[in-house]
């Protein structure tokens, strides 16, 4: 550690700021050895409070002290970011002041440890599927965060790992672009001074994931009981001097209207956080919605006549997966933002 900051110091770095995240007290002289050195700063945990907290202790002190630099590159202390690789970061925030800068490895080699490449992968894949952007190294410890962004990004929830995909999470929402930047990929006694948990970790990254199909799930069930409660009403309540043919159709045509809409404002509002022009979404979302009813009806029907399926079973089976197809329809097509692009600047490593 001792060595790291004073040459990334060499290297040019403003300022170094070091977290003691309650390390044992037979490792306090190198934090000593570390406070001594002349733009090092050592902020300390009486006890461990996991990395989240870390990360955020470091960003007030950075808001309070340094607010005049144009960001802050995150590295994890047990050597597996090269100096090299952190200043090659560095200098991409500089080029890229409103970017999320991310240090990308390469899971494909040989000496990456299998739950590494396990939990990258399916992190990858699951942020893809819910939130629309493809990073090929979701957990990432070493990033580039432009000062612009740290205020917000200080108020985020998590104090452990799940901190980090909350960063990312946010980011996405906010259409800030990701800059991807192939690091070297250093693992050291198969990664076992890593302080993750393989399982309470894991649950907490994932439950951080969920929540964006969470909010979709709940979404669409709001709707639903919009849906019903307004027919159930219109029906027995409002129209009930009208013929029956008629009120059901007003009624199911009304309810259809408000729970729709409902929908289309959670969507759009909450779950994808769109920020294109509402004319547009409105048009593709009804769009969408007439193509859900026309397959399943077409689907229901064939699997009850043609395959003997139970109906109500067969409409389960079909509302399930036209569900989970119209969720990837309105994230990479109705609520897709425009000017969401993401750069990636992949291979710059090999170049050096």
């Amino acid at each position: 550690m001792v060595d790291y900051v004073h040459r990334l110091l060499a290297e040019g770095a403003a300022e170094i700021i070091v977290i003691n995240d309650g390390s044992k007290e037979d490792l306090t002289y190198i934090f000593t050895e570390l406070s001594v050195i002349e733009h090092c700063t050592v902020l300390t945990h009486d006890i461990n409070k996991g990395k989240g907290r870390a990360l955020k202790t470091a960003f007030e002190y950075f808001l309070k002290t340094y607010q005049h630099l144009k960001g802050v590159v995150t590295a994890d202390a047990d050597g597996q970011h090269a100096v090299d690789d952190v200043c090659i970061i560095a200098r991409a925030l500089e080029n890229n002041e409103n970017d999320i800068t991310l240090g990308v490895r390469d899971f494909s080699e040989a000496d990456v440890p299998f739950r590494s490449l396990l939990g990258n992968r399916i992190t990858s894949f699951f942020f893809q599927f819910l939130y629309g952007s493809k990073l090929k190294d979701t957990q990432t410890g070493l990033r580039g965060i432009p000062t612009i962004e740290l205020p917000r990004i200080l108020e985020l929830k998590g104090e452990r790992y799940e901190y980090e995909i909350n960063m990312l999470i946010y980011a996405n929402k906010k259409n800030i672009p990701f800059n991807e930047i192939s690091i070297q990929t250093l693992y050291f006694d198969n990664n076992a001074s890593s302080h993750y948990h393989s399982v309470f970790d894991s649950i907490k990254i994932f439950t951080k994931l969920l929540s964006g199909f969470l909010r979709y799930f709940y979404s669409t069930i709001l709707s639903g009981v919009i849906d019903i409660s307004s027919f159930i009403l219109l029906n027995n309540v409002l129209l009930v001097g009208l013929p029956l043919e008629v009120r059901i159709f007003f009624a199911i045509f009304v309810s259809r209207v408000l729970s729709s809409s409902s929908n289309f404002y959670m969507n759009r509002t909450f779950v994808f956080s769109s920020q294109n022009k509402l004319t547009h979404s409105i048009f593709k979302y009804y769009l969408l919605c007439i193509g859900i009813m026309l397959a399943s009806y077409v689907l229901v029907a064939s699997a009850t006549i043609y395959m003997g399926m139970n109906v109500i079973l067969a409409k389960i089976c079909i509302v399930l997966l036209l569900g989970s197809i119209s969720h990837q329809i309105q994230l990479y097509w109705v609520f897709k933002n425009d000017n969401n692009t993401k750069r990636q600047v992949i291979g710059e490593h090999n170049e050096r």
